[in-house]
């Protein structure tokens, strides 16, 4: 079909308008016929529903208040047992027995469908109730004693329910009891009786259901009638096939057209049976003919109209809309094989029909990789999704496709960090560790109303939703994951916790509000939860950059004094002084990072051997760079400056060549007076050359280096006298110039002579005032 469809026969057309003029007139006589029997059965089948509905739940709310009542008999047993006494003679004890007796009246109020109570007790052969008339018995002369022969029976449960026994105070009428039999809880045989007000329980659960067309009988365990809300119940009964009555739920249609419909009772075995008259359902069954009749009439009409409209209204249209899509088609299918012409409206139909189908279907095919695509890489779109969540990005729509277990209305952001050592050693550890981790995370997940997810390959992220007034709600979870990871997997968690916030655009902020929490880790320590609240506190005495350098120069030169004690105090007072100062996470790094290279340049300065102090590859700067608390930074530093300080101690205790002890003795007796190394070697009858090699092979330092350093410690313990100047100690360590003095003592602790003395008298005043 090409440009303007042109069909010489209307073929199509004509076909349809006979066609719908027969399925009208059909149609038509099915209705009329099929309409009144569906609607007939469905008015018996809707009876029959909704008698079974009410039936059950007239039993359930009967059952409740039986229910009920039978937990006040079982209670009653227990409490008797208590207020049970007998005196020697084996009579009740006074006291006991009032105290029974008010406790049965008391019993008799816990429902208003309890009539009376019996309490008997068979050692004693008495009875207490809880009647006005008479409140305690023997059993031989009590009037209602028709329950006993149950009693006496032996029973498989010692709960039973009695209907239809003579009731030994009213002659006229019977009586219904729950009879629990003692003991259940002590060591005395007797029963409970509870009678019941059988008329007054089925009058308020039965007879107020008013919109029902049948009655209701309730029939006893052996089919005597207990209730009727019809007045002629006697003829009721007759009319049932008792024999139908089977066990459970079940309705049938006798042969009278009678609608039975019954359930019984699991914990009495009374039945409750509806019976209805068919016919009287099927009343208003006429009025439903004349609808459909009326219906039929209109259908028949307005089918006949809309035939003429379809022939003068709209297949002109329509001609127009298939002439122009055949047009568009033609268009479209430029350089691609067109199909052949439709001979007529049917065929250009089908033709259209058959190519939406195959649309549909490679729209189906490509959906259907969609989904596999997203069902496949799910959780890694999820992950990736909450993690451009936390850098600011996500849509709803997102968020809605994925699936999210999440209510941004009100959530909160737990961060946490799996402490070392982690529980996988072998060569793949980290392969394993992550394995772990995404195992963990699933296990977790199951139970969180919330998503969790990686962030990087250290931190777990928790974005958990906080209902209304569960303001603790993240703190409780934050300590139930962390008891749980420490019992079942015996690992340490360090957890930060955000503040509440509301929306998705607050995840971000969320996130960095338990991200700076989580920093405070430094300090705190590991293995702890850390609420953002404590931010605020520790915000306002943050102090700004900060680096010690004269504990620096303290440090170093310590370490050239090999004074191990002195360096670990002043690192010790290093880390506690970045506590006082409250310094930021990145403020302490960098100032450990930097003492660490300090002490290092110390070795360097006094020519030690790297290898020989830190082997062939230094673990010094991974250990620090992994090191996320003060104590871990501050033992790192600690095991540097023990190391050094061990090996230049056992670099000198190798010096046991007599030539050096001549000459370590010799400048260690005469430091102090103006030597070289030519007097040192002149001493020691050795030459410059050979002693100068051997004492730096010895001890990695030259012996211009030792002496200085003789005299620099000499000069140290001389300034922290305040009676001598500073030309006087110049001249006791062997030094002429006070200038060159000056220059050699700054370049090897960092201070003047002068900044040092300060210094030591500052140190020496804050530890009098402390």
């Amino acid at each position: 079909m090409r440009g303007n469809l042109s069909i010489k026969h209307n073929s199509l057309f004509v076909k349809l308008l006979l066609s719908l003029t027969a399925i009208a007139v059909i149609t038509v006589i099915l209705i009329a016929t099929v309409t009144y029997s569906i609607s007939a059965d469905n008015s018996v089948q809707n009876a029959i529903s909704y008698n079974e509905s009410i039936l059950t739940q007239q039993q359930e709310l009967i059952h409740k208040e039986l229910t009920a009542i039978q937990y006040a008999a079982s209670g009653m047993i227990s409490t008797q047992s208590y207020l049970y006494q007998t005196n020697a003679a084996g009579k009740l004890t006074v006291s006991s027995l009032i105290d029974l007796s008010g406790f049965v009246e008391e019993q008799k109020k816990i429902s208003p469908y309890i009539d009376s109570i019996y309490m008997y007790y068979e050692p004693l052969q008495l009875v207490l109730t809880s009647r006005p008339e008479i409140k305690t018995s023997p059993i031989s002369t009590f009037a209602d004693r028709s329950w006993m022969e149950a009693w006496e029976k032996p029973s498989r449960s010692r709960t039973l329910w009695m209907t239809g026994r003579p009731d030994g105070f009213s002659a006229d009428r019977t009586a219904a009891s729950l009879l629990q039999k003692m003991p259940l809880i002590g060591q005395v045989n007797g029963a409970i009786v509870v009678n019941l007000k059988l008329d007054l329980l089925f009058d308020d659960y039965l007879s107020h259901y008013h919109n029902k067309k049948g009655a209701t009988l309730v029939l006893g365990p052996n089919s005597e009638p207990l209730y009727s809300d019809d007045a002629d119940g006697e003829s009721l009964l007759q009319r049932i096939d008792l024999g139908r009555l089977t066990e459970g739920n079940g309705s049938y249609i006798d042969d009278s057209g009678r609608i039975v419909s019954y359930t019984t009772s699991e914990i009495t075995g009374w039945r409750f049976v509806d019976i209805t008259e068919r016919s009287a359902l099927l009343q208003g069954m006429n009025r439903i003919k004349i609808i459909v009749i009326a219906v039929a009439a209109t259908y028949l009409t307005a089918a006949f109209g809309l035939s003429f409209y379809l022939s003068r209204r709209l297949y002109r249209p329509l001609q127009s809309v298939i002439s122009y899509i055949g047009g568009a088609d033609a268009g479209k299918r430029d350089g691609v094989a067109a199909n052949q012409p439709a001979a007529d409206e049917a065929g250009f139909i089908r033709q259209r029909f058959d190519q939406m189908v195959r649309n549909w279907e490679t729209l189906l095919r490509e959906k259907r990789q969609v989904d596999t695509l997203l069902t496949d890489n799910r959780t890694a779109i999820k992950e990736k999704y909450l993690n451009d969540l936390l850098q600011g990005g996500g849509a709803d729509q997102a968020a809605k496709l994925l699936g999210l277990r999440l209510d941004f209305a009100r959530f909160a952001v737990l961060t946490f960090e799996l402490e070392e050592p982690y529980p996988m050693n072998s060569p793949d550890g980290i392969f394993q560790f992550h394995l772990f981790r995404y195992g963990l995370m699933e296990e977790l997940g199951a139970d969180l109303d919330g998503e969790i997810f990686a962030k990087d390959d250290k931190r777990t992220v928790i974005l958990l939703s906080v209902p209304p007034d569960t303001e603790q709600l993240p703190l409780e979870q934050a300590k139930k994951l962390r008891q749980l990871l420490l019992e079942r997997y015996g690992l340490t968690v360090t957890i930060a916790v955000s503040r509440i916030f509301g929306g998705e655009h607050e995840v971000r902020a969320a996130y960095e509000d338990a991200l700076e929490a989580l920093n405070l880790k430094i300090y705190i320590g590991k293995g702890e939860i850390l609420p953002s609240s404590i931010l605020e506190d520790w915000k306002a005495g943050e102090e700004a950059y900060y680096y010690p350098f004269e504990l620096e120069a303290k440090l170093q030169q310590a370490l050239l004094l090999t004074d191990k004690e002195e360096s670990f105090q002043t690192i010790r007072l290093i880390t506690r002084t970045a506590i006082d100062k409250k310094l930021g996470k990145a403020n302490i790094q960098q100032l450990f990072f930097q003492l660490s290279g300090e002490i290092v340049k110390t070795l360097v300065q006094t020519r030690g051997d790297m290898t020989a102090v830190f082997g062939d590859r230094p673990s010094y700067a991974d250990a620090l760079a992994r090191a996320e608390t003060l104590p871990d930074m501050e033992a790192c530093l600690l095991d540097m400056c023990g190391r050094i300080i061990d090996y230049h101690k056992e670099k000198r205790s190798r010096m046991s060549d007599v030539t050096l002890q001549l000459a370590t003795d010799y400048m260690d007796a005469n430091f102090n007076k103006n030597i070289s190394v030519d007097t040192v070697a002149e001493h020691v009858q050795r030459s410059s050359s050979y002693l100068s090699r051997i004492f730096k092979e010895a001890t990695g330092m030259t012996v211009g280096d030792y002496l200085i350093q003789l005299r620099i410690k000499r000069a140290t313990e001389l300034l922290r006298q305040p009676g001598l100047s500073i030309e006087d100690i110049c001249g006791e360590i062997g030094y002429a110039n006070v200038s060159y003095f000056n220059k050699i003592f700054k370049s090897r602790t960092g201070l003047t002579p002068g900044q040092y003395r300060q210094q030591h008298s500052t140190e020496q005043l804050l530890g009098y005032k402390g």
